[in-house]
């Protein structure tokens, strides 16, 4: 169980959500955003075993087009070796000594690995840098399955979804119900205790995310952009408004503010529960 209290956690969430993966063994790394000493992450940190790791790339895992996009990144992780098996093979790259993309693919698994990604998402990902991108037959999946519909819904009655497979940000399952995915979530969410509402509410703003780079895609061409025309025509305008307004936010701020007004708003101080009507049951939906 996470171990951290309630003032320090809704400093910023989202990093404690992020670290607990590497205490509860189902991360060797994790993605943060840099936090100066003293800070209660640095003191977390501290008192687990963890670092945080500078880590620049060159190598694009994202975009398929783009071979080369320079990129500072911070990894939270308890050896530096994990870190140092991924500058090896970037370096290798780079020198000529592995094939492009073949040394992408070999990257992009370890990486899957480290990060504590289900194996076939990661093969996923990787094969898709040569063809149609997962990024995108994810959000054409996430259509097709009603999890937007679903999402939607959900926020018209302020009511939580909680979708475990989309179990951190920049993350893209295999398919938009990989269980393996949701199987790391519900391990996510038991290992944080008292905290697993602020991750169920991570999961729904995950893909709500997602449902905000479709929105950007709407006037594409093919079967993305046929797809969230016909779903983004349905909604009201205050809601279109909404999603064009949260687009243009930095998200990671956006999150942890999203996060941390529902946590104050259920907890005293303490970090007690104060809402005793509702126990946070998944079956039964959870009152925003």
């Amino acid at each position: 169980m996470l171990k951290v209290e309630f003032g320090p956690f809704l400093s910023n969430p989202l990093f404690f959500i992020e670290s607990s993966r590497i205490l509860a063994n189902i991360s060797k790394i994790v993605s943060v955003r840099p936090f100066p000493e003293r800070s209660p992450e640095f003191q977390f940190c501290r008192a687990h075993g963890l670092k945080l790791f500078e880590l620049e790339t060159k190598v694009s895992r994202i975009l398929g087009d783009l071979k080369f996009v320079e990129i500072k990144n911070f990894l939270l992780a308890k050896d530096e070796r994990f870190i140092r098996k991924l500058q090896l093979i970037e370096s290798k790259i780079l020198g000529g000594k592995i094939d492009f993309e073949k040394g992408r693919k070999r990257l992009i698994k370890l990486e899957g690995k480290l990060f504590g990604y289900p194996e076939c998402c990661t093969r996923a990902y990787a094969k898709s840098k040569g063809s149609f991108p997962l990024e995108t037959s994810l959000i054409i999946d996430t259509f097709e399955k009603g999890f937007f519909e679903q999402l939607m819904n959900k926020l018209r009655k302020s009511e939580i979804f909680f979708l475990p497979q989309f179990f951190t940000l920049n993350f893209y399952p295999c398919k938009a119900d990989c269980k393996r995915a949701e199987k790391i979530g519900l391990k996510i969410e038991k290992s944080l205790g008292d905290f697993s509402l602020a991750f169920r509410i991570r999961t729904m703003l995950n893909a709500f995310y997602l449902l905000c780079v479709a929105y950007k895609s709407i006037n594409y061409e093919g079967l993305l952009g046929r797809t969230t025309k016909k779903f983004f025509s349905k909604l009201e305008r205050e809601e279109l408004e909404m999603i064009e307004a949260v687009s243009r936010v930095d998200y990671e701020d956006f999150s942890n503010n999203f996060i941390r007004n529902l946590m104050a708003r259920y907890h005293d101080r303490g970090g007690h529960n104060t809402n005793r009507s509702d126990p946070f049951a998944f079956q039964g939906g959870e009152g925003v």
